[in-house]
């Protein structure tokens, strides 16, 4: 936590979700945050929520599934790998969570949410992954705006999905992904 920790004005939590473009299917294999105290905590990990627009970041209202640790401090560092199942590609990707960041995390801040007035935090972390390993981070809260915090460029592992553990086997898309790459491409450069 910042100086002051918990009290009337900071939050006591953040959690962090991973979304991807509408039918640009991804399973996140595997999701750590390295806090404050310079322990690495796993995080949940899965398929990947869908935002509502297939090109570009999608600027509408949405809430990744989320998973949050109660014994992590804040979040020094996040690692991530995943599949981009439309490709198929397995990435990972680690970034170093800026100063500024921690400091959303905890701060907060007048809204209104579910009609009231109120003081919430953009406690919530979502990752965006796509293909060609684009990612992004952003911050979100109840009632608040997102904000985003940093782009990146993941890298391809090179032993593939599962760091080589599955023979070379990715996850299966859903058949309306693969009917809509099929149709339509991936829309490489949008993001």
């Amino acid at each position: 936590m910042p100086p002051g920790g918990a009290g009337p004005d900071n939050c006591l939590h953040w959690s962090i979700g991973v979304v991807a473009p509408k039918h640009m299917e991804a399973w996140a294999e595997a999701v750590y945050v390295k806090d404050v105290q310079d322990r690495w905590v796993r995080m949940g990990a899965g398929m990947a929520s869908e935002l509502g627009q297939t090109e570009g970041w999608d600027s509408g209202r949405w809430l990744a599934d989320r998973d949050n640790n109660p014994q992590a401090d804040a979040p020094k560092e996040i690692y991530i790998r995943w599949q981009s199942l439309v490709e198929p590609q397995a990435y990972y990707w680690h970034f170093e969570v800026p100063e500024t960041m921690r400091q959303q995390l905890v701060k907060r801040e007048p809204a209104v949410w579910q009609g009231r007035a109120e003081r919430v935090c953009r406690s919530n972390i979502a990752v965006g992954v796509a293909p060609g390993g684009r990612t992004v981070v952003w911050l979100a809260g109840g009632g608040l705006p997102r904000v985003e915090i940093q782009r990146g460029q993941a890298t391809v592992v090179p032993e593939g999905p599962y760091q080589g553990q599955s023979g070379g086997k990715f996850r299966p898309m859903h058949d309306a992904a693969k009917q809509y790459v099929e149709a339509h491409g991936i829309p490489y450069g949008s993001w």
